[in-house]
């Protein structure tokens, strides 16, 4: 190892190494994003980005490294967990173009991941995550995570927790988030991501609330909620349940949220042993039947607590009437893909009805009814992993190079339907290129520019 490559950097390689069996490069997804890195080896953030952070931390000696001996760029395996590419620096260090240069990038992470590391590297470690496992810095609702043994690999750097009081941990007897106060679903609503944030259960001291005295003045369970509009509580969990909640509490908890995923802590620790400051707080008046947020080093605490699944009976109901809801949230905070859609649904519904040329009509182009345009495109831009239908290279969503923009096309031209079976993305170039050819004459094009030779006609 030469002596260049820090202990960061060292560090920071043989996490690489790790995680390489599991990505792959026709899905984004199972790229680990610069945060993410920093959740899987507890760093902390050193800059003003995550990339400048990670850069400051092992990354940039890893890159100079691997290029002083020839080797693949191993640190493009790390991405943006908004663009889903290697930040801009790690184009320029390799001096490439973002825009232009997306198909270098996903051939180096190939050969990265073929490599053989250990003719250049140490013996590899124990791994710092398991390549069978999610990234530890993805949202929390992407995959599932039933085999999840800490809160550390469930949440990400921005991840929230909100404390709440209750009878005792979640279970398939109890399966939905209840509050006595409709404000509390209304401070959720406007407070809690399910994308990213959790719900603390925390036992009262209160033997009437909490009945088990096992389970009072201890943290209980880890749960992702469903917000929204607040459902009966009788129409999520079982009738003997509720039936046994009005004899003792009468209409206490009117209101829930459906659970979409759930936790309970092993060997439950004490609320005032991690979290003493909030769960102080959820005890005041004020906040009776209410939460509070976890934050400081009481969130930090939080982390390594180790878990167990917990298997819901609606939590498949929950989850499929949440899907739509993500796609809103994702599109709401994602400013790139959210612009990228709206001037996509704009450019289709420009062309919707009859297009005319000097010689003849051509059928009118259409959409299905009803179609939710917006959904559809950011359907098909996630089918295609954001690379471009017709020349398979990456697409970027902010680009300001006009001819790289994401373009909405019609797979057969002559067919004016722009519905799920006839529709694709690809760069604009790409799009006006291919026109109403075929797709035979966009490869010859492609090939053509591309500077093979064609055979004579």
């Amino acid at each position: 190892m030469p002596p260049s490559l820090s202990k960061e950097g060292e560090r920071l390689l043989e996490y690489l190494i790790q995680v390489a069996p599991r990505i792959n490069p026709d899905d984004l997804a199972t790229f680990p994003t610069y945060s993410g890195v920093h959740t899987a080896l507890g760093l902390p953030m050193h800059g003003r980005t995550w990339g400048d952070s990670l850069d400051r931390q092992g990354m940039g000696d890893v890159a100079g490294w691997a290029a002083s001996l020839g080797l693949p760029a191993i640190t493009g395996f790390i991405v943006s967990s908004e663009r889903r590419q290697p930040a801009d620096g790690f184009f320029r260090f390799y001096q490439k173009d973002r825009d232009l240069d997306g198909r270098w990038w996903l051939e180096e992470v190939t050969k990265a991941k073929t490599f053989d590391w250990t003719t250049a590297s140490p013996a590899i470690s124990k791994p710092v995550v398991r390549s069978d496992q999610p990234e530890p810095g993805s949202s929390a609702h992407s995959v599932e995570r039933k085999n999840a043994r800490t809160v550390r690999e469930l949440a990400s750097d921005k991840s929230r927790f909100f404390l709440k009081s209750e009878w005792g941990p979640i279970s398939e007897y109890w399966p939905a988030l209840s509050f006595s106060k409709r404000s509390v679903g209304d401070y959720l609503n406007a407070e809690y991501n399910p994308a990213r944030d959790f719900i603390v259960y925390a036992g009262t001291s209160n033997a009437q609330r909490t009945e088990d005295p096992e389970h009072r003045k201890r943290l209980l369970s880890l749960l992702i909620v469903e917000p929204g509009e607040p459902i009966p509580t009788e129409d999520l969990v079982p009738w003997e349940s509720w039936q046994d909640a009005l004899k003792k509490h009468d209409k206490n908890w009117p209101y829930s949220f459906g659970v979409r995923a759930a936790w309970n802590f092993r060997d439950p620790p004490t609320a005032r042993e991690i979290a003493p400051r909030a769960y102080r707080q959820l005890g005041a008046r004020s906040n009776w039947g209410g939460v509070t947020e976890i934050v400081g080093d009481e969130r930090d605490a939080m982390l390594d607590l180790q878990l167990h699944w917990v298997e819901l009976p609606n939590r498949g109901v929950v989850n499929a009437k949440a899907a739509k809801r993500d796609k809103v949230r994702d599109i709401r905070e994602n400013v790139p893909l959210s612009s990228a859609l709206t001037r996509m649904e704009a450019l289709i519904r420009g062309r919707l009805g009859p297009g005319r040329t000097v010689w003849e009509t051509k059928p009118a182009r259409s959409l299905p009814p009803n179609t939710n345009l917006v959904f559809l495109l950011y359907d098909k831009l996630a089918e295609q992993n954001y690379l471009c239908a017709l020349c398979g290279k990456p697409m970027r969503l902010d680009t300001m190079k006009k001819l790289l923009q994401v373009s909405p096309d019609r797979k057969d031209s002559s067919n004016p339907s722009y519905g799920t079976d006839n529709l694709h993305i690809t760069h604009l170039a790409c799009n006006l290129a291919k026109n109403d050819g075929t797709t035979q004459d966009f490869e010859d094009w492609l090939q053509l520019v591309s500077g093979d030779a064609l055979e004579a006609e």
